[in-house]
């Protein structure tokens, strides 16, 4: 059934906590929610990513409406810091934003609100203004009550507005995330977001916007899946083969995602969560897919187009609070570096359902396979590590452009590294940071990290919160520091895995 959960009591509640919401008098105090029901026609949309996605209520009334002004400024803010244009090799980035604006045929004014509640969010983290991100929460409201609005239509929920105004609602959520049940809110958003591609079906695929949308949609669904260890929903999988079909030539983004999916199913093979032995008879040829798997992610690094290539660049004399060991590269754009963190995180996670094969299953039912003195299996055990260490390295060194310490002289078309200070630039829009959050935590999470390179990635991920107000970055350096008591010790092989949040 597809449905919308209500954050409004929850983001409303945040807001009453603030020093301006307890101004607030008790005559405009917010009054009880009601349900209400999902009309028949969206019920069965096929299977989705677990838990209940999204239930349709009625909203709660929220603060007054933001004035004309403030709401112009949040629009504003949104456009320069969220939207990239296509350029070269890069698809961009929400680079359809003013189209679904103008579009006569969907709802406008949701698309308006959406981005209006994200743009307010982000003015008001930055500059820690209570009254702005309360006039946020009611532009959130507002949305969620014109997405469920929406949803009572069929055919207004396969517009490309609707999907739009809820995938915005999730990288709000990015934004103001401070504690699990943000997170549980960015999960509802984007399964929600997973629920209108199946119910928008082949339909969506007709138009080049549709294609766009579904492709960045599909990613933070494997994002989603992949911190909860799912399978993408199958009808998802179905319309990424259709896709498939009408593609003149696969783009590397497009491989690396179709990479990640394989790994997730691998994983359900696997289940790396699992502390026993459990795939006697499976383990080998399990262990043959995933390791064919990485090498096909390394041969697509091997052909990419010299577009896709980037510069290695050893300064030993650069601020080592922003490079990380004197290295940094230099890519086309931060969506290129983007596509490429996804890609080392994917080798990353491939790497470690090998490792766990071989440690839990070959440990235990051919330990003669995994012995240092002359088991077969044993050169790759070291390959696992070694490959590890390569991706997590690439990922910081994709930082400093990342986070906008990277500048682009348009005269001369050359590129340089301006770190005099480890404050990030102020003017970087913060697509860059917001791009390389679950890469940079995945990197720092790491088991097998000296205690110095976790710090470095607490130090960016705290430092991305204070420049660009996005909160989960915040959210996330919390979590690596409750990690602490691996770091001083030696670390066993069975730590090797990445932890679970």
């Amino acid at each position: 059934m597809l449905r919308v959960r209500d954050e409004t009591s929850r983001v409303i509640d945040r807001a009453r906590a603030s020093k301006t919401s307890r101004m607030v008098a008790a005559s405009n105090r917010l009054p009880p929610s009601t349900k209400s029901s999902v009309p028949s026609g969206l019920s069965s949309v096929g299977d989705t990513i677990p838990p209940d996605s999204f239930h349709v209520v009625s909203i709660l009334s929220g603060p007054p409406a933001p004035s004309e002004s403030l709401r112009e400024l949040g629009t504003s803010y949104f456009l320069a810091n969220y939207v990239l244009a296509g350029s070269g090799p890069s698809s961009g980035f929400l680079s359809y934003t003013k189209n679904v604006l103008a579009d006569g045929v969907g709802d406008h004014e949701l698309v308006q609100v959406a981005i209006r509640a994200v743009g307010l969010a982000g003015i008001a983290s930055t500059t820690g203004t209570d009254s702005i991100l309360y006039q946020a929460r009611a532009s959130y409201a507002d949305a969620i009550r014109r997405i469920n609005a929406a949803l009572m239509d069929p055919r207004q929920a396969r517009k490309d507005s609707t999907i739009f105004a809820v995938m915005a609602l999730s990288l709000f959520e990015t934004i103001t995330c401070s504690d699990s049940n943000s997170m549980e809110a960015w999960r509802n958003h984007i399964n929600g977001a997973a629920n209108l591609l199946m119910h928008r079906g082949a339909t969506q695929l007709r138009s080049p916007q549709g294609l766009r949308i579904f492709g960045e949609t599909i990613s933070h669904i494997i994002t989603l899946c992949s911190r909860y260890n799912h399978p993408v929903p199958s009808p998802l999988r179905r319309l990424r083969v259709e896709i498939e079909r009408q593609l003149p030539r696969k783009s590397p983004s497009w491989i690396v995602a179709t990479a990640h999916v394989d790994l997730l199913d691998l994983q359900q093979a696997i289940k790396p969560e699992q502390d026993t032995a459990c795939l006697p008879d499976e383990w080998e040829t399990i262990l043959a897919q995933a390791v064919a798997l990485d090498q096909r992610l390394d041969t697509l690094i091997a052909d990419l187009p010299t577009p896709w290539h980037f510069k290695i660049v050893n300064d030993p004399t650069a601020n080592p609070r922003v490079v990380y060991h004197g290295t940094y590269h230099i890519y086309y754009s931060t969506w290129i570096a983007k596509i490429w963190d996804a890609l080392r995180a994917c080798r990353i996670f491939v790497n470690q359902a090998i490792y766990c094969l071989l440690l839990r299953e070959a440990g235990m039912w051919a330990p003669h396979l995994v012995s240092p003195d002359g088991g077969v299996y044993a050169p790759l055990l070291q390959q696992v590590s070694d490959t590890t260490a390569e991706m997590r390295d690439g990922i910081l060194a994709s930082v400093p452009q990342m986070t906008g310490f990277v500048q682009h002289d348009v005269a001369t078309g050359a590129s340089y590294l301006d770190c005099s200070s480890a404050g990030m630039p102020r003017r970087v829009p913060a697509s860059g940071p917001y791009f390389l959050l679950w890469f940079l935590f995945l990197a720092g999470s790491l088991l097998m990290n000296p205690p110095e390179t976790r710090d470095w990635v607490v130090d960016r991920l705290r430092e991305i919160r204070s420049a660009t107000g996005i909160q989960k970055a915040g959210y996330l350096a919390d979590l690596l520091e409750k990690y602490h008591g691996f770091r001083s010790v030696a670390l066993p092989a069975s730590v090797f895995l990445i932890p679970r949040i």
